[in-house]
């Protein structure tokens, strides 16, 4: 389980290695473009989520592996497609 961590006075969200890396792609896309992003989250250990992103203030992204798996590009479509309203749903992995 990795890490993304926002904001220092709260604790890190965990999710797997997997789904931070197709999360860091999509939400650098996002804030590279200047646009302000929610991403929804269900969290297995805190519940649903919802975490304000802003190119403005540091995020840092911690994987475990520290090594990246092959991108599903199918997933990144549909994560992407999610993006409304400037809200990302976190939506599980389907199959390339």
């Amino acid at each position: 389980m990795g890490t993304l961590r926002y904001d220092t006075s709260l604790p890190p969200i965990e999710l797997p290695d997997r789904v931070l890396q197709h999360l860091h792609i999509v939400v650098a896309r996002k804030l590279r473009e200047q646009q302000r992003v929610a991403v929804s989250i269900i969290s297995e250990k805190t519940g649903p989520i919802q975490v304000w992103l802003d190119a403005r203030i540091p995020i840092v992204i911690t994987y475990a592996t520290g090594v990246a798996t092959a991108v599903n590009q199918k997933w990144l479509a549909e994560l992407e497609a999610s993006f409304s309203n400037a809200v990302l749903m976190l939506t599980p992995e389907t199959t390339a």
